[in-house]
């Protein structure tokens, strides 16, 4: 029975490692894709910051308070779109900017779940190993293990006890 419990504790190490090599990869493949929002972003937005520059001196907001008294609800509701566009645009330059600082804590506390959804969608398994991917690995492996080692024990513990209290309870 110990030999199996040797084989099970190694197959979460394994499976720990497995899964925390993969850590990195999932960061580097979020900041991907907030850089390439921004981009798409900056390019969605440049026509009317060009505008801006011409008429209102590189100012977006008054060219959108522009489009909002205007008396067609079409024009109105460009603006709201702008709006949007402009609002999305500052806050995609501030979430690269701060992935920049700390990729892993930005990944993780980040409010960007649209953007994380989209990366685990299409997120494909794979092993690159660099020195964070291998820390990573050896981090997640032995949480894993250690947590799989305690669930055990407490399982086995509660269960002994049962026994006792059965058997107990008969005599």
């Amino acid at each position: 029975m110990s030999k199996f419990l040797d084989y099970i504790r190694l197959s979460f190490f394994a499976f720990g490692l497995l899964l925390g090599v993969q850590i990195p990869a999932f960061i580097s493949d979020f900041g991907q894709a907030l850089s390439a929002q921004l981009i798409e972003a900056n390019n969605a937005i440049a026509p009317f910051k060009n505008d801006a520059a011409k008429y209102f001196n590189n100012d977006l907001n008054k060219l959108i308070k522009h489009y909002k008294n205007i008396d067609d609800g079409i024009v109105n509701k460009g603006a709201s779109n702008i709006s949007t566009l402009y609002t999305r645009q500052k806050d995609l330059q501030i979430a690269v900017n701060r992935f920049a600082q700390s990729p892993y804590v930005f990944t993780l506390i980040s409010g960007m779940t649209d953007v994380k959804q989209q990366v685990w969608q299409r997120f494909e398994c794979q092993i690159i190993l660099k020195k964070d991917s291998i820390i990573a690995a050896i981090v997640a492996a032995i949480i894993i293990a250690l947590l799989a080692e305690l669930t055990g024990y407490l399982l086995l513990t509660g269960v002994k006890r049962s026994f006792k209290r059965l058997f107990a309870t008969q005599k």
